[in-house]
């Protein structure tokens, strides 16, 4: 019996170690996250002002991104007419709060400021997202990107 006991009482420990270890790994660091969403609004604003081709846009995007949101981009993308929109100066992100780890997925709520240029005036808009990255081959890819 005693061998027992010492064989759980290993074991206990060696869960409990695994588990507090697990917290600080972080595959999708709050660096990636603010580099993706950022690279995502750079591709979308230059495809929206003709600075690159739709072509070189889908691209990018493809690079970063993932189903459904990629879906979503390029349809807007394609649907595209060429009106005036207000252009994005800067996007500063406050806040990055990871929430879950579920297998290939990692869902953060990111909170934005965003400085925009329109056409009578610049302004700031503030909001707060929920943002999903799925592994996908061995890299993490922006899978969702709500407001909430």
């Amino acid at each position: 019996m005693k061998k027992y006991y010492h064989l759980l009482t290993f074991g206990a420990v060696i869960i409990i170690i695994i588990s507090i270890f697990s917290g600080f790994s972080n595959p999708v660091e709050e660096d990636i996250v603010k580099d993706m969403l950022e690279q995502r609004t750079s591709i979308m604003q230059k495809a929206f002002y003709n600075q690159i081709t739709k072509e070189k846009a889908e691209a990018g995007l493809e690079r970063i991104e993932t189903y459904p949101i990629i879906t979503e981009d390029i349809k807007q993308l394609r649907q595209w007419d060429n009106t005036d929109i207000d252009t994005v100066k800067k996007m500063s992100i406050t806040h990055v709060d990871p929430e879950k780890n579920l297998l290939e997925y990692m869902t953060y709520r990111v909170d934005i400021i965003w400085e925009m240029s329109g056409l009578s005036e610049d302004y700031f808009m503030e909001g707060s997202y929920h943002v999903v990255f799925k592994k996908v081959n061995n890299q993490y890819k922006l899978s969702c990107f709500n407001p909430i």
